[in-house]
């Protein structure tokens, strides 16, 4: 039967054959390597070999033959083989070798690649697109509209092995549903068993079945669930010799996803419900010494071991919610009787908190009385933990005001020096860059805040304890930024106390200042500089495995991407990382929304911005978020203008109104240019010295930003309906005779449309056409 490649296949073939003297074929069974190889050896003798049969030797240059296809590379284990294979590659100048193997190119090989002997091909570059996947279901008789071929398309995502054998069912009358999904999928297990899984040993199918029950496998969490002190040595043999397997990050191993699925359906087959539960509960083990109390949740709750899950819950409601999982275990925690939480004061805490983060304050307070409740009729240990728990929610919950907190601070320093209480786990940022916009917005502090530095500075520090390590220099310092002020001085403290709050305090004070000083970097126009600082912080954070801060350290990074133009960085981080889920409002994300926001007026999509930050209104309101609310009043009201709309007006006197009550003027400022032309035509007069002192800084920071949340380029020309449907075929990457025949139009006609498109789009060459058309909004990023 014909073979099918994609033009992109034979396009990389041609460049590598045209460079290199061997070809190796590296994907795992079923994506065609043997016939692809074969139509892309084309004319001439070819020897086919297979490095599994007995008695296997390599054919002599001085033998007539052009092209060699040497299947099974993966078996080639014997030493002189592999020497004499290596000697052919040298010298077989005006010979081709191509070799097949469903292992990653061997370490062996890779002197080869290096040298440019050797190209790869690999599983990517065998699944078939679209249009070759039509063919393949044309030639069984199979003719289909385009939205069924593309329904086809995402489910086997290009698989070869998947396309042929739903092909055969189609070709048979069957039709395209759920019943012949499942019956393919029930084919390629058979083949999968047959053809890979009964070759192994029995250890390596034992292991490979254990661990199918966990997406990333490292080889701490294969010793514990398998119980086999060799499991790493057979991980790194199973890389060798396969590619259904990936090393995603030295020392995490996933599997090939439908290869997963056929490992859990040996599972189901081979083992009981009570060995799969004994395999569950190792594992939640594994998590739960990794303090992965999610994932140690989710296979506690498999394994049905109620009595971990409760313990675990505990443990994380013992946890600031920076610091912990709340919002990922509230189905756990939801599923709680309500006479067991009512029992235990750590769980009412943790509900308490859960409620408020999802903006049911009446549901937190709720639980915040019975917390109370239960302190009034405690006694002893328990009345304590009782009254420890309530200090942390007076601190913590976001509903709360931070007025209070003056005369709170000095009362715990004094239970806290009795030991009358003891404050669980804390973080006054909740992973955010800042302090005074952190856990809690304390810009009335802002005030007198170089009074309250000197009164309750010890105090404060005293009842956060590691937590509160550089936090009343670093308050001062954002506080006074914030209201414009010279802080260079304070800022090199700052810098000088970092050592000390990273050996004595905790990473999310070095997060709040090293993001205060990468905002003083920026407000100098060193942007560069600060990106650079961000990003040595992410690296450290990695290393430290503190991953509960990228989220909104890739948001901060992605601001300055916008500040120094950088549209496909911020397109990417729009596409991969923002939120982008405007119905289910999480308040710990707020940095990233606010981030989303600001990406989507820089793309040119004000409406979408205004969408995103609706939902952030009320909370901020109801919360007293004061600098939330300059910041979403100020992007709604560029969003009005670039809309024209003339609500921008009270938008922007209700953030300078905000701004001026408190002084703060680079709250505002950042914006730069953005909010310019906005404050040149307000008629907002409550303050002009004020006014004069934000328009200078916004000035200076537009001079220094000029491309931030500017607007996104702009088309030369609308676009023709014609116009449009060519955009879409040239993003899908067709060529031209491709787009003639699915518009049927001539080649000519279609040269000229595409000479149109380029000219329109402000951009000169085919390959630039995608990030244009997102950058536009022709199509979804």
């Amino acid at each position: 039967m014909e073979t099918f490649l994609t033009d992109a296949l034979k396009e990389k073939y041609k460049q590598l054959a045209d460079r290199c003297r061997a070809v190796l074929f590296s994907a795992p069974c079923g994506f065609g390597k043997s016939c692809a190889a074969r139509a892309l050896a084309g004319l001439g003798r070819t020897v086919t070999l297979s490095a599994r049969e007995p008695g296997f030797s390599l054919p002599s240059l001085k033998e007539k033959w052009n092209t060699l296809i040497l299947d099974d590379l993966e078996e080639l284990e014997d030493e002189g083989a592999q020497q004499a294979l290596c000697g052919l590659l040298r010298s077989c100048r005006s010979h081709r070798v191509l070799l097949l193997s469903r292992g990653p190119l061997p370490g062996w090989l890779l002197p080869f690649q290096t040298t440019g002997v050797l190209g790869v091909l690999t599983a990517q570059d065998l699944l078939l697109d679209r249009g070759a996947a039509d063919k393949l279901l044309q030639a069984h008789g199979v003719y289909l509209s385009a939205s069924e071929l593309a329904a086809i398309h995402k489910e086997t995502n290009g698989y070869p092995l998947a396309l042929e054998l739903l092909a055969q069912h189609l070709e048979r009358g069957e039709a395209f549903a759920a019943a012949t999904s499942d019956a393919v999928r029930q084919e390629i297990f058979y083949y999968y068993e047959e053809a890979v899984f009964r070759r192994m040993e029995k250890a390596t199918r034992r292991l490979l079945m254990e661990l199918s029950l966990f997406e990333t496998v490292t080889p701490e969490l294969a010793r514990i669930v398998t119980g086999d002190p060799h499991a790493n040595e057979r991980l790194v043999g199973l890389l060798r010799q396969t590619s259904m397997m990936h090393l995603e990050k030295l020392g995490n191993y996933t599997f090939w996803p439908i290869f997963r699925r056929f490992l859990q359906w040996e599972l189901d087959q081979k083992y009981t419900s009570d060995q799969r539960c004994t395999l569950c509960d190792r594992g939640a083990l594994y998590y739960e010494l990794n303090e992965d109390y999610g994932s140690a949740l989710k296979f506690y709750t498999q394994s049905g071991n109620k009595a971990k899950v409760a313990d675990l819950l505990v443990k994380n409601a013992g946890l600031h919610p920076g610091m912990g999982h709340y919002l990922e275990m509230e189905p756990y925690y939801r599923a709680l009787p309500e006479a067991e939480v009512r029992e235990n004061p750590v769980l009412m805490q943790a509900m308490s908190m859960l409620c408020a983060l999802e903006m049911d304050y009446a549901g937190s307070e709720r639980w915040y009385a019975a917390l109370k409740e239960y302190r009034a009729r405690a006694a002893g240990a328990d009345a304590r933990e009782a009254r420890s728990r309530l200090a942390w929610l007076d601190i913590g919950l976001p509903q709360r005001e931070v007025e209070g907190l003056t005369e709170l601070f000095p009362r715990l320093f004094t239970l806290l020096k009795n030991r009358e209480i003891s404050l669980p786990a804390f973080s006054v940022t909740s992973t955010l860059p800042s302090l005074m916009n952190g856990g809690k917005d304390f810009s009335p502090w802002s005030k007198r805040d170089t009074l309250l530095y000197k009164t309750i500075r010890l105090p404060v520090e005293a009842a956060l304890g590691k937590d509160g390590v550089g936090l009343a220099d670093c308050a001062l310092t954002e506080s006074l930024f914030e209201k414009g002020e010279d802080v260079r001085n304070q800022a090199m403290k700052l810098l000088a106390m970092l050592e000390h709050i990273r050996r004595e305090g905790t990473p999310d004070m070095e997060f709040a200042v090293v993001g205060l000083l990468a905002r003083v970097q920026i407000d100098a126009g060193r942007a560069q500089d600060a990106r650079e600082s961000l990003l040595d912080l992410r690296e450290r954070f990695i290393r430290q495995e503190q991953t509960r801060f990228l989220p909104n350290l890739d948001a901060f990074v992605c601001r300055i991407d916008m500040m120094q133009g950088n549209d496909a960085a911020v397109a990417l981080w729009y596409r991969d990382k923002a939120p982008r889920n405007p119905q289910y409002l999480q308040t710990l994300k707020r940095y990233q929304y606010f981030t989303q926001a600001m990406a989507q007026l820089a793309l040119g999509d004000p409406q979408g911005a205004q969408v995103t930050l609706a939902p952030l209104e009320p909370y901020c309101q109801l919360c007293r978020r004061h600098i939330d609310g300059i910041s979403l009043n100020l992007l709604r009201a560029v969003a009005e203008y670039r809309q024209n709309s003339p609500d921008w007006k009270p938008r922007l006197a209700a953030a300078l109104d905000a701004a001026r009550e408190f002084g703060f003027v680079r709250t505002v400022s950042q914006y730069g240019g953005a909010v310019l032309p906005l404050l040149e035509h307000t008629t907002w007069d409550a303050d002009p010295h004020f006014l004069a002192q934000v328009v200078r800084k916004v000035r200076r920071q537009g001079a220094y930003y000029p491309q931030f949340l500017s607007p996104a380029q702009q088309m030369e020309a609308p676009l023709s309906e014609t116009e449009r449907q060519v955009l879409q075929l040239l993003c899908a990457g067709k060529s031209n005779a491709e787009i003639g025949q699915a518009l049927h139009i001539k080649l000519p006609t279609v040269k000229t449309h595409v000479s149109h498109v380029l000219k329109k789009l402000k951009i000169s060459r085919r390959t630039q056409v995608r990030d244009a058309a997102q950058r536009l909004h022709f199509i979804d990023l």
